[in-house]
């Protein structure tokens, strides 16, 4: 817990340096640092605090976890990303983006009997948007291929077989955007450019205990980048399984 301590003090140190002393990136990573901190600092302290005895089918007890699983995102940023490029094109410019299937993993541990702490990584196959103009079959497409790591505190708020839970993670989003521009626009002068930014993680569901070790975990979670990626924003459902050691 100590080591913990002095990780999220000096990253704190860190973010107080002017933007000058570092790169985004660099910012980036010590903000996810000092969530990761945060979060094993409090896991630590609830763990210390959790005197409760063990029991037979005990599905709350403390210990490690793992899991995987499949999702699905709906982007929330399409409306906003239109009002942009109709500045920057005209008023009639139409910008669609369709949802992104993807996946993603977890690592964590069940701090007490209401509390786990957990990194997560999601990663998304893309948005795909089509930008157009009346009388243009299209000016450009757009993918944008984010993935997305937090540490995630989750609270419970049962304990038995079925255990509805909230949740709140703080760390980092990567994001590639290309854009492909078949008609020659100047604005698409960039093809290709990834992003990174802070970003957090809201969301609930419930897991179902199949067994003491096997569970089934539905999630529906909105993610919120800021900095350069503040547009992009989505909510996503996720499905899955875990193994509790």
């Amino acid at each position: 817990m100590r080591r913990a301590a002095v990780v999220g003090l000096a990253v704190t140190v860190f973010l107080a340096l002017p933007d000058s002393a570092r790169s985004d990136t660099a910012k980036t990573i010590a903000e996810a640092a000092a969530a990761a901190a945060f979060v094993g600092v409090m896991c630590s302290s609830l763990a210390l605090t959790d005197d409760a005895e063990i029991v037979e089918d005990d599905y709350a007890r403390r210990g490690w976890l793992v899991g995987v699983a499949g999702s699905y995102a709906f982007e929330t940023f399409e409306d906003d990303a239109e009002e942009n490029f109709q500045k920057s094109i005209g008023p009639a410019t139409d910008f669609d983006v369709d949802g992104s299937f993807g996946f993603n993993g977890r690592v964590g541990y069940r701090c007490n009997r209401r509390f786990a702490g957990e990194v997560q990584t999601e990663w998304l196959d893309g948005f795909e948007g089509d930008l157009t103009l009346p009388r243009v079959d299209s000016l450009a497409d757009v993918e944008i291929d984010p993935i997305t790591v937090t540490a995630n505190v989750k609270g419970f708020l049962l304990t038995g077989r079925y255990q509805p839970f909230l949740l709140l993670g703080a760390g980092a989003m990567t994001a590639d955007v290309k854009i492909r521009n078949p008609v020659g626009l100047a604005f698409t002068g960039v093809d290709s450019e990834t992003e990174n930014a802070f970003a957090m993680r809201f969301g609930g569901g419930i897991d179902v205990y199949a067994t003491e070790n096997a569970v089934v975990s539905l999630e529906v979670d909105y993610v919120f980048p800021f900095g350069k990626l503040d547009d992009l924003r989505y909510v996503t459902i996720g499905w899955g399984v875990q193994y509790r050691f």
